[in-house]
């Protein structure tokens, strides 16, 4: 009996030990040993203050013709009758009905919950839309209050496989853009709870939540339209109609119609709320002149910076989400204060304009960007990401503002491989070379060099790596 027992217990302390092995092993590789002489690389990306930049001496007014344009675009959903849009719908941005049924089949949406969408969710998603009645709704509208344009008629996020670098939050790709208040739509057909309606925007096609959306009448169009348009310098420009309880915060990139009283100080701006019937009704507010852009902005240093102060900071929202910015709608509203459009898609700005091609070596493409970009004019695009050329930094590097979530990482580590094969983290995913991805996130509006990224110990990608072409605008 006291050999068993003797054996017992040697048996129970080798368990012991090997257990206590395997958990300071697992251990290591989930939090790293603490080995003061092996510290994690730092990563080390400098960013610019508004201040550190040179901005142009030499301003000029934009154009009459560009102002035009400008506003055809923003009121063209106004402008074009019913039943051409219904013609014509295919051949504008967004997602069509018919997206609806691929939702439907695709088991690989992710939610809030980090799961898939379940099938009965999504059934209740289409189910909801009567595409028979297609269109039941045909009627000319406005947005009353900052929205979010969608895919699908439901406020429910859907994320691509969160383990993935670059995925998850903020990669809502059910959102297509945010709408300012006051952006004119045409509203075309209604969920059958009347909570949905689809719209044709300035900027995209897609499904808005109805409490957002006022119907306009000719006349509400005409007493809209007053020929006169100032547009807010930053965001949180305070707009409050005296005879209601509907206040509002104006947002840069707003388009505010206003009228001129006997106080050359400030203006009358309209903007708008809804009845019981859902019909947009017109309010106004005074608002000081030094917080709005008028006609004769001129495009020159001094406004420029301004702009830049009240965006720098900012953080960064895809599709807009969260009334945030992501890329291509910082720039479209810093350029939108001049009355000059641009395309709410990232790869459809860089259509616009005089275009150059980077090819070669880092060194030659900065040459081309050196030689050819205009400050605050030009736009340098990698895949899926925009940027505004604002000049050169001390070195000669060109400096770019762009309103970014992170930069690509990579690390080699077979270690925390296995593990993460086991134990999935967000944002993070094993390479077929057994490499880690992630993602270094900034996760705002920040002007940096093109060279972010460099000499971070191989871990982070530079930016012009990857940036492949440039278009001046104006």
């Amino acid at each position: 009996m006291n050999l068993f027992l003797s054996n017992y217990k040697s048996m129970i302390k080798t368990i012991s030990s090997k257990a206590t092995v395997i958990f300071l092993w697992i251990l290591c590789c989930t939090v790293g040993c603490k080995n003061p002489s092996k510290k994690p690389p730092e990563i080390e990306i400098r960013t610019y203050a508004q201040n550190e930049i040179t901005y142009p001496k030499k301003g000029f007014v934009v154009s009459e013709q560009t102002k035009e344009e400008f506003l055809k675009n923003f009121f063209l959903p106004w402008d074009i009758d019913g039943e051409v849009v219904l013609d014509s719908l295919d051949s504008f941005p967004g997602k069509k009905l018919s997206y609806l049924q691929q939702y439907l089949e695709d088991d690989e949406w992710y939610g809030e919950n980090k799961k898939p969408h379940k099938k009965f969710l999504r059934e209740a998603i289409v189910n909801n839309i009567s595409n028979e009645s297609f269109p039941n709704f045909l009627k000319k509208g406005i947005v009353v209050a900052h929205t979010n344009l969608r895919r699908i008629p439901s406020h429910k996020p859907g994320f691509d496989t969160y383990s993935k670098a670059g995925e998850g939050f903020p990669f809502d790709y059910f959102q297509e853009t945010n709408l300012w208040a006051n952006t004119p739509v045409q509203l075309i057909h209604l969920t059958n709870d009347k909570q949905w309606c689809y719209v044709l925007s300035p900027y995209y096609k897609g499904w808005v939540p109805m409490k957002d959306l006022g119907i306009v009448s000719e006349v509400f169009i005409t007493n809209w339209k007053t020929g006169r348009y100032a547009m807010p310098l930053a965001d949180y420009v305070q707009l409050e109609d005296p005879t209601s309880h509907y206040a509002l915060n104006a947002r840069l990139g707003m388009v505010l119609p206003f009228d001129k009283g006997d106080d050359n100080e400030k203006v009358t701006v309209f903007y708008t709320n809804t009845n019981e019937n859902q019909e947009a009704k017109i309010l106004k507010a005074t608002v000081p002149n030094k917080q709005l852009a008028f006609n004769d902005f001129e495009f020159n240093g001094i406004h420029l910076k301004e702009l830049v102060s009240n965006l720098i900071g900012r953080p960064y929202g895809w599709g807009g989400n969260l009334e945030n910015r992501d890329c291509s709608s910082m720039i479209r509203d810093m350029m939108a204060t001049y009355q000059i459009w641009l395309p709410r898609d990232s790869k459809d700005q860089i259509e616009i304009g005089q275009q150059y091609k980077l090819t070669g070596t880092i060194d030659e493409k900065i040459a081309r960007i050196k030689e050819n970009g205009i400050p605050f004019r030009t736009i340098l695009r990698k895949k899926g990401h925009n940027m505004l050329y604002v000049g050169n930094n001390e070195n000669g590097e060109p400096l770019i503002f762009h309103a970014i979530w992170g930069l690509k990482t990579t690390y080699d580590n077979k270690e925390l491989s296995k593990f993460l094969e086991q134990y999935p983290i967000e944002g993070i995913h094993q390479g077929e070379d057994g490499s880690i991805s992630g993602r270094h996130i900034l996760g705002e509006a920040v002007i940096t060099s093109v060279l972010a990224g460099k000499d971070n110990h191989g871990i982070t990608v530079p930016l012009m790596d990857e940036i492949y072409v440039m278009t001046t605008i104006l």
